[in-house]
Formats: structure tokens, sequence, C-alpha cells
């Protein structure tokens, strides 16, 4: 698939390196121009670590099976028979108007990509992002190999249909620095404008360690999605604690967060799936079913 590879070329050419400098440049800043003390704290230190480790652990997964699911992704596509809009569609329209509108509708998809995430059944796949008990810029980058995955299918389906090629590059780019720095912890609200661009703010309340910011906040980019279909939450300044430490979540075991989806999905068959059959085979009734998050 044409889009596939573009977008796979568009990700080689850049250096890994930037990949750490960027969020190291940024994670300076809000210490030396913000005063955020604890963006160097051993706290901070053991968060860091443990993400660049995942990091690594998702390099090397793409490493050994990138073919594999490259080729299982096309066959996927080319499955569906998804008709797109005519070739010549944007052709006369000015490219800065086509990366917007890009930039609109991969946030749509990514609003309700990650509104998926939240699902019991899903959650496992996104925990990895969620265990972080620092938020900062290199959370951006904790993220398990299985949610690239399912993200990054649907926008291949998504801006293929829509026929742009020529703005990937500006909208990935766009969602990747926009990624870093609502991540940060600064006091930036955005005023009038918080709905239509999210704050550092708005996504902290996201990372909250609270019942009832569970599955809230999820826009990536355009917060009014939350305002329209009932999930905003707050984008007031939040002093709850970070991560999913109450859920059980390792913050600072890169192994452990690794690991956690086939161990959560291995609990949830086993008390949603087998036990009930169990019970309803006895005649008993099914045991109660812990809580999670994601519920």
């Amino acid at each position: 698939m044409e889009l596939l590879n573009q977008i796979s070329a568009f990700y080689a050419g850049v250096p890994m390196a930037n990949l750490i400098l960027a969020p190291a440049l940024l994670t300076l800043i809000a210490y030396f121009c913000f005063k955020k003390r604890d963006e160097l704290s051993l706290h901070a230190f053991r968060n860091t670590a443990a993400t660049v480790i995942v990091v690594g652990l998702n390099l090397a997964a793409a490493f050994l099976f990138a073919n594999d699911i490259s080729a299982a992704l096309q066959r996927g596509f080319a499955a569906l028979h998804v008709p797109t809009l005519p070739a010549d569609f944007w052709d006369g329209t000015p490219l800065w108007l086509i990366a917007i509108l890009g930039i609109i509708a991969r946030d749509f998809a990514d609003y309700w990509n990650h509104r998926l995430m939240h699902m019991t059944w899903m959650w496992p796949c996104h925990a990895a992002h969620h265990s972080d008990t620092h938020v900062n810029a290199f959370t951006h980058f904790r993220v398990h190999f299985l949610e690239s995955l399912v993200m990054s299918a649907s926008y291949i389906i998504l801006l293929s249909w829509l026929q742009m090629p020529a703005a990937i590059p500006i909208v990935f780019m766009f969602a990747h620095l926009h990624n870093l720095y609502v991540h940060m912890d600064l006091p930036f609200r955005h005023g009038p404008f918080k709905l239509l661009i999210a704050s550092p703010v708005f996504h902290r309340c996201h990372h909250a360690d609270v019942e009832a910011a569970y599955g809230k906040n999820l826009a990536a980019v355009i917060p009014a999605w939350d305002a329209m279909f009932g999930t905003y939450y707050s984008d007031e300044a939040c002093d709850a604690p970070m991560g999913a430490l109450k859920t059980g979540l390792a913050d600072t075991n890169p192994f452990l967060i690794y690991v956690y989806p086939f161990q959560e999905w291995a609990r949830l068959v086993k008390s949603r799936i087998l036990a009930p059959l169990r019970a309803r085979r006895h005649g008993g009734t099914p045991p109660s079913q812990r809580r999670s998050v994601s519920d």
C-alpha cells in the first residue's frame, strides 16, 4: 500500500536521537523557565527511564515483526474494499487547507480510538500510557506497541480514504509536536480557545489518578469533541496524583508495563468469560468482578 510506505518512509527519516532530544529539551525548559523543579527529581528520572525502555521494547517488536504486520495491514485494507475519494479531489486546494482538514479528520478518529481504548477490553493496550506517575514530554512516547498498531491502522484507512498523501507529513508532525507539548506540566489553559486546541492543563486532567477523570478529556487536539460527546471533565489546574497506581499498574517497571495487556486480558477472560460459564454450569452465581479504570 503506497500510503503505508509513505508513512514508514517519513518516520524512517526522523533520526531516533531526536525522539529523545526533543522531550529532554522541553523538560529542561520546564525546569529552568517554569521552575518545575520536580522535572529533574529521582521520581521523574525513574519514570523517564521506564519510558525509554518501553520505547526500546517497541522498537525491538517493530524490528522483529514490522514486515509481517505491514503485510497483514495491507491485506486487511485490501480485503475491506474501502471506496476512496477521487484521486484528483483536492486538486487546486492549498496545501495548508488540506493539512488543517487532515488534522481535524485525524483528531476526530483519534477521539473515538481513544474512547475505545478506555473501554474494558481495549484498556490493556492503552494502560502503558497511563502508567506514568510523572507526566511530562517523555510520556508522549510511553505507548504500548499494540496501541500504536491499532491507532496507526485506523489512520491509514482514514487518510487513504481522504486521498491526502501530500498532507501526511504535516499532519503527523503537528500531532507529534502537540503531543509533546500537552504532556508538559505547564499552567496554560488557552483561554477562549480552550475548546479549539488542547492545553497542557486540559490533558493533565486526563492523566489524573482520580475516578472522575477516568475516560474523560479524550481529545488529542480539539477538546470540542469532548464537549460534544459528553466526555469533557475539566480544564482547571489539576493537583491530583498522575498515573494509574490505584488500578495496580506499575509505573517504573518497564517489563511489568509491557506484559500488562496480556496479564489483564488473561484475567478478563478468566473472570468475565470462564467464571460465569462455570457458575452457570453448576447453577451458581458468578463471583464479583474487580472494577478497573476502564469500566
